[in-house]
Formats: structure tokens, C-alpha cells, sequence
């Protein structure tokens, strides 16, 4: 709890967002810890891509797309 205090704390001091907060983990239920900040006056919208091919996980990360407007 005090790790997450202190990005939310840094976060709001250096004026980042998260658009991937909500985004799910490979284990359902569970939702990502790879993150991407983007500055607060931009607009931004993130994806999860699952981390596969041919049916295999290639993996144990998705990768997350996240489309910022300045």
C-alpha cells in the first residue's frame, strides 16, 4: 500500500496519467503491473494485445498499446 502511495503521489507531482491501470493481467482476475504514464493534458486510450502466436503464448506479459493525442 505504500508503494502504490508513493507512484500515485509521484504521478500527481509530475502531472502523469496511466491509461493501462485498468487493463487485465494473463491471469484473469488479476489486472496488469506493466504501466505506461502519459502527461495529464493529453487525451489517451490503451489496449492489451495478447502476447501470441500461432495459438502459443510467446509471453507471461501481454503488450499494451496506448494511442496518445497532445
Amino acid at each position: 500500500a505504500a508503494g502504490r502511495a508513493s507512484i500515485s503521489a509521484a504521478l500527481a507531482e509530475l502531472g502523469l496519467a496511466v491509461p493501462t491501470t485498468d487493463l487485465p493481467h494473463v491471469i484473469d482476475g488479476v489486472l496488469n503491473i506493466d504501466h505506461v504514464a502519459v502527461p495529464t493534458p493529453a487525451t489517451a486510450s490503451a489496449s492489451r494485445v495478447v502476447a501470441e502466436a500461432g495459438g502459443k503464448r510467446v509471453s507471461d506479459h501481454h503488450t499494451y498499446v496506448v494511442d496518445v493525442r497532445m
